[in-house]
């Protein structure tokens, strides 16, 4: 009996598991298909049918904030409301304050109706449906939308639901930011009419807010290993750990600059996934230097990301001599940061002849993106930051490994 209470608990960890990464998965196809939307309205429409087809929702509608006329206006939706694409049929609209999606856009929370005939609020749109979910769709502080749901039977949305809207609200703002930019910097070129620093603080913001998928999928196939070889508490920890880095990469990635500290965080939190994946085969250590804030400091988010990843995947991981070791220090140097990565890996040239051309590519790609930040960084803020990559050597002049060194100013 306790043998069958034992496997009884452990079908229930590898199916609660599994949900988790369904959401993840989820949440990763909203991502990618929102990739390729370039203005405001393919965006709302892409959601709202992929609510519909990814989610198995009946009815979904994106509602945007009027803030002249104070009202909710319904602005995409999928369902009954949708006879033909990109058409609303009758759209409404909801003052502020009124209705459950009204209300939600004055407190800022997400809220889950379980039967909307219980509650006053319900506004009967097309027809009554029992279970509502609205997630306030926020964008640098302020709700600027609402995705709301409907579903005929009582108690339909689940938790899972409300985490996976609630994520596909923070992406679908991110992009309708990155759109907005993109747009007024194409309309700046146009009419030659903005100066250089807001020309280059838009291609700066467009250019943090890229997000490669390629970690993310080997994110979520090495879960799926773990889930297959049944190792619960693997699979557990590895998914918090991405969860968790999903959530600070998305935060960090709202402003121009993050804090030495939340920086230093979200690159520990991939390297201890780096870690995991390959079976703790490097080891890591992080050193601070005492005098220095890390809560006062601020550098450009995800900007060593790109060099660490080089370090693990074209470095570390091919070292097969001795122990590979990634380390990180940080330290204040006559008014400057210094930020060192070291490795001992095999070194850039026995990566380069040991890497195929896609590999390579993905490299030179997630360099290239955070050289060109640093030198708009440079223009905006005149912070003099620079990276310098040194192949080390050892005392018989064989490779033993890389240096990258970033420094910049203190701001």
């Amino acid at each position: 009996m306790l043998k069958n209470e034992r496997h009884k608990q452990a079908d229930q960890e590898r199916k609660a598991l599994e949900e988790e990464l369904e959401s993840e998965r989820a949440i990763n196809f909203f991502a990618i298909s929102l990739i390729d939307q370039t203005t405001v309205e393919e965006v709302l429409w892409d959601v709202v049918k992929n609510c519909i087809a990814r989610l198995n929702f009946v009815d979904c509608v994106i509602y945007l904030l009027d803030e002249k006329r104070n009202v909710l206006v319904q602005k995409a939706a999928h369902g009954p409301k949708n006879p033909r694409s990109f058409e609303i049929l009758e759209p409404i609209e909801i003052p502020i304050g009124q209705g459950i999606v009204g209300s939600v856009v004055m407190t800022g929370q997400a809220e889950r109706i379980g039967d909307t005939s219980k509650d006053p609020r319900y506004i009967c749109d097309d027809e009554m449906r029992y279970s509502e979910i609205t997630v306030p769709i926020i964008l640098e502080g302020k709700v600027m939308g609402i995705i709301d749901a409907e579903h005929p039977e009582k108690n339909f949305f689940q938790p899972r639901h409300l985490h996976i809207l609630s994520s596909i609200a923070k992406l679908c703002a991110q992009k309708i930011r990155r759109v907005q930019i993109e747009q007024a910097y194409q309309q700046t070129e146009r009419q030659l009419l903005e100066n250089n620093k807001r020309i280059a603080e838009t291609k700066l913001l467009a250019l943090r807010m890229q997000m490669n998928p390629h970690f993310v999928f080997n994110s979520l196939n090495a879960i799926n290993k773990f889930i297959l070889q049944n190792d619960v508490d693997e699979a557990s920890m590895y998914l918090t750990k991405f969860s968790r880095l999903m959530r600070q990469m998305i935060d960090n990635t709202q402003t121009e600059w993050v804090s030495l500290r939340n920086e230093l965080k979200a690159l520990q939190t991939y390297i201890e996934l780096e870690q995991l994946r390959s079976d703790d085969t490097f080891e890591f250590s992080l050193t601070v230097s005492k005098t220095l804030s890390q809560d006062t400091v601020h550098v450009p988010p995800l900007l060593l990301q790109p060099y660490v990843e080089n370090a693990i995947r074209h470095g570390l991981l091919a070292q097969k001599a001795e122990k590979p070791v990634l380390s990180i220090d940080c330290q204040q140097v006559a008014g400057f940061l210094v930020i060192c990565i070291v490795d001992n890996g095999v070194g850039r040239e026995a990566s380069q002849r040991s890497q195929i051309n896609g590999l390579m590519a993905h490299k030179a790609h997630g360099s290239r993106i955070a050289e060109e930040r640093l030198q708009i960084v440079n223009e905006i803020y005149g912070v003099d930051a620079r990276i310098d990559v040194a192949d080390l050597v050892d005392s018989t002049g064989v490779a033993a490994g890389t240096c990258v060194t970033f420094t910049m100013k203190l701001k």
